[in-house]
């Protein structure tokens, strides 16, 4: 019997490839075949593969190529089956896996799962190589056979065409998901696939409504995690687009994203549920989709775009097809389709008939068959999950991404500005903002999986403000240029106020002894600063350090010192509290929602209801102004708010984060739990709920964008608005787990 070791991804990694790889590893278990896996690794995750698996490439490092022709050599197998795709090898293209075919001295069969009709240069060269070095070039559909002969000038005598197998897929009883899912009794539409733009998810979406109208029960579930390598460079921006788009359409009963990667047996669960299945894919030019067979495999009817494959699959009364993009003629097939069961009866069974000759044992059976073939042929000697109920249509926060903060931090601190999303040196440092970096990383500590780097930034915010201190002035000095040299003497208030407030929080809330020790004896030595504000901001700031250390120690001079402080910007609305203008001045500028966090804060804290209830009006004054039907839309920088006009741009990030954290005190504190929604629509102003429509949260950097402006977003992402981005995502993060945990208990 043959050895055949297999080269691909394989799971856990999670991609089409990765699936197939380990169907057709089965299909040749089946078959009596001895089988192995050479797993292509992607440099994004450590993955923890099964025994399966007896050699890893490194998909970036040539040297594995060859280290993995050679293993297949000493362990003496007969025969290689190589998965090829043009992303998953390293070098222009894919080049990489050359080095190993030239290397392998057994047959090849070399299976395509992308053939191009019009290749570059490089990609022509690369299938030339592949189809050179193979014995056999396998496609998975005829026109891929088509393409292979007519654009690249394969010889047919090394072409074979083999279906992409399916699974034997049977009966089940499915009131248990149906149920757990909210469908029973329900018309179900699915799409399922690692999801990315070119699947076109919001054109099905867009076709809804007019669905919708005739079948309001219809659920459209959306099945699959997003794509890992779209995670790196994208992040979540398009699930995120897709979210919006249902509450936009007012589809949020209608549409239930289930943001996983499932087993085969829960995707069989899922396609013997639905009644139609959807393929709105984007481009012409796919030569094998899965999950199109998979469905056929199922025997459920299918809606697709006309690309390739499908166009070939769905033939002869198979399945149905629409425009791509035409959501319009999507909505029309829905409806077609609902409303006739004998002809969904029809397609499906046409499809399973097709499908029933692609068992993976079948497919099995002929790789290994075309394996035996070859090796007699050539003489070559062989030298040596549980289902989760996700029933509810919700936001999912993006995990906390530190790559940005991380770019914008060197040795010295981190950087004030940003040219898009590269640091700008030419604005040097700010004590503002390694203190505002100081107070999230003390935040993260207990939440980011890597501590000794998020321990490394603390340290270097840390030393910052430290170095900021100018004993001889007994201030925070705040502007430093590139080359390490102060540009002022004493800097400004709302530098020593936010550097009271960073330290405060760090000595009190660190888990590090050292970092307590280090911001306890700046804090001590910045008291006098704290003593000498005026201004309500920076009273405000150092207030809520104060008020932090003050809860952690107890200590007579802190206390005294925060009941002075406290006081001070308590007095300053003593004429206007009672006014129809509120503000203690003729105009609000910026920061305004810390001064009302800073007196409710300290007035819990001091037991001085006067104090923190008047935070709380001067909040809900500062709500009126800045909420616009729902929408958070903050004072704008471009000439703030006056009794006659308030600005509407530049809108920016610091100001959405101290409103959600005014917003999110208020409510532990009166228990008003319309504090906790305010709260979630500032935050939701990051990510498309503001004045213009769009995103400030760029997710392939984890950075912020700086500012809505008239003709749209900043695209700068400076220290301040990462940093109030973090601090956004965290603390709601936070709210919405605590908040979970209560209604659990």
């Amino acid at each position: 019997m043959n050895k055949i070791a297999l080269i691909g991804n394989y799971p856990p990694r999670m991609c089409g490839i990765a699936t197939f790889t380990n169907d057709l590893h089965t299909g040749l278990k089946e078959n009596g075949v001895t089988s192995a896996v050479v797993a292509m690794n992607d440099g994004i995750n450590h993955y923890n593969y099964p025994s399966d698996v007896v050699f890893e490439i490194e998909q970036n490092n040539i040297a594995s190529y060859i280290n993995a022709a050679e293993y297949l050599h000493t362990n003496k197998f007969d025969a290689i089956i190589l998965q090829h795709e043009f992303g998953i090898f390293g070098g222009k293209d894919g080049k990489h896996i050359i080095q190993l075919l030239k290397r392998l001295r057994m047959p090849v069969i070399t299976t395509l799962h992308t053939i191009l009709d019009n290749p570059s240069e490089n990609q022509s060269f690369v299938v030339n190589e592949l189809a050179r070095l193979s014995n056999m070039i396998v496609s998975i559909s005829a026109k891929g056979v088509d393409l292979l002969r007519e654009i690249y000038g394969v010889d047919d005598s090394k072409i074979v065409h083999i279906h992409h197998g399916v699974h034997e897929i049977k009966d089940q009883d499915l009131t248990g998901l149906k149920e757990k899912l909210g469908v029973v009794n329900k018309k179900v539409l699915l799409t399922f696939g690692l999801l990315s733009k070119n699947k076109s998810i919001e054109v099905v979406i867009n076709a809804l409504p007019d669905v919708v109208k005739n079948y309001p029960d219809l659920v459209y579930i959306v099945l699959g995690a997003t794509h890992p390598h779209v995670l790196k460079h994208e992040g979540e921006d398009y699930r995120h687009s897709l979210i919006r788009l249902v509450k936009k359409l007012g589809l949020e009963k209608n549409v239930l994203f289930i943001n996983r990667f499932v087993s085969n047996e829960e995707l069989f669960s899922y396609l013997k549920m639905c009644d139609i299945y959807v393929i709105p894919y984007l481009g012409e030019k796919q030569i094998s989709s899965g999950t199109l067979i998979y469905t056929m495999g199922a025997a459920k009817p299918i809606i697709s775009t006309p690309f390739w494959y499908a166009q070939e699959m769905l033939a002869d009364n198979r399945g149905l097809l629409f425009d791509f993009k035409d959501s319009a003629q999507l909505s029309d097939k829905i409806n077609l389709l609902l409303a006739d069961d004998d002809l969904r009866e029809t397609i499906a069974n046409n499809a399973f008939a097709l499908a029933r000759e692609c068992y993976w044992s079948e497919i099995g059976a002929k790789y290994n068959d075309l394996a035996g073939k070859l090796i007699i042929e050539e003489g070559l000697s062989k030298t040596e999950y549980e289902l989760e109920d996700e029933s509810e249509l919700k936001f999912e926060f993006p995990p906390i991404n530190l790559n940005h903060m991380q770019n914008m931090t060197d040795d010295t601190g981190m950087l004030q500005h940003a040219r898009y999303s590269i640091p700008n040196r030419s604005h040097g440092y700010c004590t503002d903002d390694n203190a505002r970096a100081l107070l999230l990383s003390v935040m993260l500590q207990n939440d980011v999986q890597n501590v000794d780097e998020l321990n490394r930034l603390t340290s270097i915010y840390l030393s910052f403000i430290d170095y900021s201190f100018n004993p001889e002035k007994n201030k925070f000095r705040n502007f430093m240029n590139y080359s390490r040299d102060w540009l002022d003497e004493e800097g400004t208030e709302d530098s020593s106020g936010r550097a009271i407030w960073a330290l405060g929080y760090t000595s009190a809330l660190t888990n590090m002894s050292n970092f307590f020790l280090h911001s306890n004896n700046i804090f001590k030595m910045g008291l006098g600063a704290a003593r000498r504000l005026t201004h309500p901001r920076s009273l405000a700031y150092a207030s809520l350090g104060l008020t932090y250390h003050a809860k952690a120690y107890h200590e007579p001079e802190v206390v005294g010192l925060l009941k002075e402080v406290a006081g001070k910007l308590y007095s300053w609305f003593d004429k206007t509290i009672d006014n129809d203008w509120m503000w203690h001045d003729e105009k609000v500028t910026y920061g305004n929602s810390r001064i009302p966090q800073a007196l409710i804060f300290a007035g819990w804290y001091l037991k001085d209801d006067k104090m923190a209830k008047r935070g709380i009006k001067i909040l809900d004054w500062l709500i009126d102004k800045q909420f616009n039907e729902g929408i958070f839309s903050p004072i704008g920088n471009n000439g703030w708010l006056t009794p006659n006009k308030k600005a509407q741009f530049d809108q920016q990030p610091v100001e959405a984060s101290g409103m959600i954290d005014a917003c999110l005190l208020a409510e532990l504190y009166t228990k008003d739990k319309k504090y906790g929604s305010y709260a979630l629509k500032a935050f939701s102003w990051f990510t498309g709920d503001n004045d213009i429509g769009e995103s400030l949260y760029d997710f392939s950097t984890g950075g912020c964008r700086d500012g809505i402006m008239p003709n749209g977003v900043n695209l700068n992402q400076g220290a301040e608005s990462t940093i109030s981005w973090l601090m956004a995502l965290y603390n709601i993060s936070l709210y919405l787990r605590e908040s979970k945990k209560i209604i659990n208990d």
